[in-house]
């Protein structure tokens, strides 16, 4: 989700997700788990006072929702969303350069773990949505 909210970003305020980086906290004891992305240095290719207009609450929630729904497709579809290992050492699943990866600067993790399927779901195998899983855990 991270990478995706970071390709957004890029389309929404200008600056090269090169110049953007995140830090994911996630942990097993909390039910709380989160990201941040940032930039350390403002430069000629954004405004900080862009991206930083799109952390207002109202702002942010337009560009997770389009984040979400740029996991729903890629250039690359069929062959990336029904791959069965991809990248390096064959990590990722759905997650190419045409839709999920960003620069190596920009991702601690080396891009790896990653697949669009955990976000917009899959019927056929019996993966729900991150929206229908968060609607699920609410309930109970």
């Amino acid at each position: 989700l991270a990478h995706l909210v970071i390709r957004e970003l890029e389309d929404k305020c200008g600056y090269p997700a090169s110049s953007l980086s995140e830090r994911i906290y996630a942990s097993r004891e909390s039910q709380m788990n989160g990201f941040l992305i940032y930039t350390a240095v403002a430069d000629k290719s954004g405004s900080l006072g862009g991206l930083m207009e799109l952390a207002e609450p109202k702002s942010f929630l337009t560009v997770l929702d389009a984040a979400i729904k740029r996991a729903y497709w890629c250039t690359l579809d069929p062959v990336c969303s029904d791959h069965g290992g991809q990248g390096r050492d064959g990590l990722n699943r759905a997650a190419c350069h045409g839709c999920t990866l960003v620069p190596d600067t920009s991702c601690d993790y080396g891009n790896v773990f990653l697949d669009r399927v955990l976000i917009k779901g899959d019927k056929a195998q019996g993966i729900p949505s991150l929206l229908d899983f968060i609607r699920e855990s609410n309930c109970e």
